[in-house]
């Protein structure tokens, strides 16, 4: 998923969804829930562009620059990141679980939660490098 998240705006959209095919596709194929990941993470890229539209102050960016949180400003790629994530987490457990109820919704921030900080956590890490 941060793989997916750190890709320029004007990465050409079928590079995106083929990509995102293809992570989500290992993902499935190493833990024994084929589809499950790829439709999670091909939506994920193809609503990337209007959720960047939504968080990303225009005009911080240029085309081929990768989304990072000293490129964008925390709040704004806080905000990006998290509608991301939530999105895919709640397709991930929504079709895993072929339902909905609190303990799908408890996961679902709890592991959207998680997912931020080790994003963050590697973005920190990915920006000290430099």
């Amino acid at each position: 998923m941060a793989l997916i998240l750190g890709l320029p705006l004007k990465t050409p959209k079928w590079f995106l969804l083929v990509y995102a095919f293809f992570l989500g596709f290992f993902i499935d194929l190493f833990s024994g829930s084929l589809g499950f990941h790829s439709t999670a993470t091909v939506l994920l890229a193809f609503i990337k562009p209007a959720i960047s539209r939504i968080s990303i102050p225009h005009n911080i960016l240029g085309d081929y620059d990768k989304i990072s949180m000293p490129k964008i400003g925390n709040k704004s790629f806080i905000t990006y990141a998290f509608l991301l994530i939530i999105i895919h987490n709640t397709v991930l457990f929504s079709l895993e679980h072929l339902s909905f109820s609190f303990s799908i919704f408890a996961k679902i921030v709890s592991s959207s939660i998680l997912t931020l900080v080790l994003i963050l956590i590697m973005e920190l890490f990915k920006n000290k490098k430099k």
